[in-house]
């Protein structure tokens, strides 16, 4: 099946032939490598950051439900000065404040239902290959060493054999072709402040010299230091995944110049183009039209928010966009989605309720519509909010038909069989808990209370059990009970 995807650097839509299953028959595998951009590990996320983790789990999850092989790598950052300022404030060791975030990272993944990495890998754990990395392109005359900054803080080294590493942008002739811009718009290629020993403004650091005593070093040909934040990503791909692969991910903020970086140092350090064949970039979360972060202080971190609302309400919030548009989060927008969720977990419901009955024809041929549309639409770009209308058109046509008892059982369960297996890369169907066997026995009770025409005990059962947490539907398919 042709997967049509947006391509950030060639800014157009291209086809990637893709495995095929499901309705379509399967027709064999191939072998999709992808990377993400992972956390810098100094703080808890926001829902901001939890958004480009849920796209791409949903994206990863998709490729293997079209028949496709995927090895999803993504890295954990875990030297970084955010790590190093906060571990001096709270006067511990940098690999404490790590170790701590990284363990909030994962659990709050794992709450969220993101399960598609197949591996994670820490920048500390790749010196040697980033060191060798940086090697390279000196040889190559792509970077520069620089004496480090002196200071005069009390904490300071002061050794001149310490030197920091540049990548010269110069040098790279196809420097800001992902982001579109020339070379003589560009700004710094750093996140932090501007260093003064740069030949170029825009040149950006490969290995930073020691120069504090709290800061964590390895040794260097260049002496003591560590990596920058950039060559931490194609160090890790080039050992994981190879000098060249087929997908790489991350939110549209790191475009430039993180995304940037990384294109100009594997081309430059192996010589073959491109490094990465499919850019994709997920849209920002935003809260009042500004972007979520730590900086500003308008986030809401991922166990606050699941404080408010299940995994699934904000996983169906995140992908009722399309990935690469913005969304903004409010608590009306959070509602609304729960709202419009509850309307399709109902819908299961009802189709479990389903007992017997002749397969509708009519049923049959809306169902295969419905399938084919839907594949269709997440196939072209992962359009989840075309995709998300066509299923939602398709329940509220055979809502009103198992209104009519005009849904048979094996209409039901075929309808049933085709959520569970989207939800495989959806993961907005709450998982089923058993109903606990009070309450089971109250519905009997109200069962033949209504038969009987006793309406006053009827309705008392009802208000009991709504009391012990459960909602109870009357159907003309039966009695449907679900939790609160």
């Amino acid at each position: 099946m042709a997967l049509k995807i947006y391509n950030t650097l060639t800014d157009k839509k291209e086809e990637m032939r893709a495995g095929r299953r499901s309705f379509f028959g399967l027709f064999g595998k191939k072998k999709i490598k992808m990377f993400v951009c992972g956390p810098t590990v100094y703080d808890s996320i926001h829902i901001g950051n939890a958004r480009t983790f849920v796209i791409f789990d949903f994206i990863a999850k998709f490729l293997e439900y079209l028949g496709n092989d995927v090895f999803y790598l993504q890295n954990i950052t875990d030297i970084d000065d955010r790590i190093i300022n906060k571990a001096r404030d709270e006067k511990v060791k940098p690999e404490e404040i790590a170790k701590k975030f990284e363990e909030h990272y994962l659990h709050d993944i794992k709450a969220m239902r993101i399960d598609a990495v197949d591996d994670y890998a820490r920048a500390s754990e790749h010196i040697d290959e980033i060191i060798a990395q940086v090697k390279t392109l000196i040889k190559k005359e792509y970077a520069y060493t620089a004496r480090s900054v002196i200071t005069d803080s009390p904490d300071a080294i002061n050794d001149l054999g310490n030197k920091d590493v540049y990548f010269d942008v110069s040098k790279f002739e196809d420097y800001g072709k992902l982001s579109k811009q020339k070379l003589t718009e560009q700004e710094s290629g750093t996140r932090v402040k501007v260093e003064d020993n740069k030949d170029d403004p825009r040149d950006f650091v490969l290995w930073k010299a020691q120069n504090y005593t709290y800061e964590p070093a390895w040794k260097s040909p260049w002496g003591m230091g560590r990596p920058g934040w950039h060559i931490e990503d194609t160090a890790i791909t080039e050992k994981q995944l190879g000098q060249q692969y087929d997908i790489h991910c991350g939110g549209l903020d790191l475009k430039f110049p993180h995304h940037e970086a990384e294109i100009a140092q594997q081309e430059a350090a192996s010589g073959k183009k491109p490094f990465v064949k499919y850019w994709l970039h997920s849209g920002l979360l935003t809260n009042k039209g500004e972007k979520m972060s730590k900086s500003l202080g308008n986030f809401i971190t991922v166990g606050e928010a699941l404080k408010k609302h299940p995994a699934e309400v904000w996983r169906f919030f995140m992908l009722n966009a399309h990935y690469r548009s913005p969304i903004d989060y409010n608590d009306d927008s959070i509602k609304q989605a729960e709202a419009t969720l509850n309307r399709l977990i109902e819908f299961k419901t009802r189709l479990e309720s389903v007992k017997a009955g002749d397969s509708n024809p009519k049923v049959v041929e809306k169902f295969a519509k419905m399938k084919e549309k839907f594949i269709l639409d997440m196939t072209d770009d992962f359009n989840t909010p075309k995709a998300f209308a066509v299923l939602f058109n398709f329940i509220r046509e055979i809502n009103i038909l198992i209104d009519e008892n005009k849904v048979g059982e094996v209409n039901a369960n075929d309808i049933l069989k085709f959520l569970e297996d989207i939800d495989t890369f959806l993961k907005i169907i709450p998982k089923e808990k058993e109903i606990p066997k009070e309450i089971k026995d109250l519905v009997e009770k109200r069962e033949k209370a209504r038969e009987n025409k006793e309406f006053e005990k009827s309705d008392s059962l009802r208000e009991e059990i709504e009391e012990k947490g459960y909602i109870i539907k009357d159907t003309p398919s039966g009695s449907q009970i679900q939790k609160k």
